[in-house]
């Protein structure tokens, strides 16, 4: 009797398993699920989709103060504030204010390039998008380009009551991610969390949104937290202090001959 009952403990101790690998898989799909996107939802959906979140991130054109913190087991944590001046999705010049050994420092995104400004080095110096911003766990791309929709094309693949899963497919080999998994609130376009997968087709890094707030007539989230998946204790903090959109900005606010004025 004894025996009988320790083998179905260890059945349903099993099944459990199963159950809880299965319930895993529909929070945060693998990419090879990510291949297979939703019959309900269309194409054009799913554009309209990744639109909505984009907007919701940041205005069109805006000013902003933005703090980052990076945390490293071992290490003393990494603080800076930027202001940045963004214009387009395909325009933002950041320039940061703290500490004041890095103050004057300045990274532009002009379409699809990046430079970096410093007041000791006569020319800009040009950047990998895929390059670690400032030794933080996002990149440079993460940080300076404020839109997803022109870098990826988007899918949806899965949902989950409100939410919906986009599946992000990198358009052009230049881009700092292969694949990015995004759940979003389908009503309010707001980001709740997502998986970066490197081009290996590894999961590398885990964001999450919070803090969300009205501003300029969307709710955004001014919250980010960016964890290494492959370094252990790894993770940067980004806080949005302030938040301001604009009716517009000089061009030759973004004009890498200028950086050093």
């Amino acid at each position: 009797m004894k025996k009988k009952f320790f083998i179905l403990i260890i059945f349903i101790f099993y099944i459990s398993l199963l159950n809880a690998k299965e319930n895993k898989l529909k929070i945060m799909p693998t990419p090879a699920d990510a291949d297979k996107p939703m019959k309900k939802y269309s194409k054009e959906f799913a554009k309209s989709l990744l639109k909505g979140v984009d907007d919701t991130m940041y205005p069109k054109i805006f000013k902003a103060k933005m703090s980052m913190e990076t945390i490293r087991k071992g290490r003393a944590p990494v603080k800076f504030i930027y202001e940045i001046y963004s214009k387009g999705g395909n325009k933002a010049l950041m320039e940061i204010v703290y500490p004041a050994r890095d103050k004057g420092k300045k990274i532009l995104l002009l379409d699809n390039n990046l430079w970096m400004y410093m007041p000791e080095v006569s020319r800009p110096i040009r950047l990998s998008r895929n390059q670690s911003f400032m030794g933080s766990t996002f990149s440079n791309e993460d940080v300076s380009d404020s839109t997803w929709e022109d870098d990826y094309d988007p899918v949806i693949t899965d949902e989950k009551g409100e939410l919906i899963l986009l599946t992000l497919k990198a358009k052009r080999k230049d881009v700092a991610y292969k694949q990015i998994d995004i759940w979003v609130n389908k009503e309010s376009k707001v980001p709740i969390e997502g998986i970066y997968y490197g081009l290996s087709s590894k999961p590398i890094k885990k964001i999450y949104f919070s803090n969300v707030k009205k501003i300029a007539g969307f709710l955004r989230p001014l919250d980010m937290q960016m964890v290494d998946l492959l370094e252990e204790d790894a993770w940067t903090d980004v806080k949005l202090l302030e938040l301001n959109e604009l009716q517009t900005i000089p061009d030759h606010k973004f004009d890498a001959t200028q950086l050093g004025r």
